[in-house]
């Protein structure tokens, strides 16, 4: 019984987390500026946090980098194909379904790859002594850092343009206070 809470907890928050985050990136959503603040500051601590683990094996940085820059040239064609609408009650914006997807799947596979090589008692990383340290299970394996960094820097990246394009559409409208009237 105590194997099953061990697995069943962890997998309905996932299973949760993942379903509001699905459930987002379909449609339009609601622009909210002080939310997407903090998802960018705490994306920036978590990534900072991961990054300063991996001292223990330089190589690990490659991993990161790479997955930075995927992340990046996703963020990318991400703010290439979004959308934006003004409505009665703010701005609205929606972004390339497939791509939100791809790094909805990509967190998703790897997550998944992980619990099944922990709860099996497998080695997953290079270094024996990253099994008993438990801040290593995802920058430990550079594979997990890797997808983790392309969510992160996606997610970051698009965060932030979102958060430039609301001033300028308020700029655009007259003034910085003044929200763009519905046409």
């Amino acid at each position: 019984m105590n194997h099953l809470g061990q697995v069943a907890i962890p997998t309905l928050v996932i299973a949760f987390v993942m379903y509001r985050r699905i459930r987002r990136s379909i449609g339009f959503q609601q622009f909210r500026a002080g939310r997407l603040k903090f998802r960018v500051g705490m994306l920036a601590l978590v990534g900072l946090l991961l990054l300063a683990t991996g001292y223990t094996h330089p190589m690990r940085y490659l991993a990161d980098a790479g997955g930075i820059l995927c992340g990046a040239v996703l963020a990318y064609y991400a703010i290439r194909h979004s959308e934006f609408e003004r409505r009665e009650n703010g701005l609205y914006y929606r972004t390339h379904t497939g791509i939100q997807m791809l790094v909805i799947a990509l967190l998703v596979i790897r997550i998944v790859y992980r619990f099944a090589f922990v709860q099996n008692g497998m080695p997953t990383a290079d270094d024996p002594a990253a099994a008993n340290d438990p801040t290593q299970m995802w920058a430990g394996d550079p594979w997990t850092a890797a997808v983790f960094f392309v969510m992160l820097a996606y997610y970051a990246g698009y965060y932030t343009f979102l958060l430039r394009q609301e001033k300028r559409e308020r700029f655009d409208a007259g003034g910085p206070g003044e929200p763009k009237s519905a046409e």
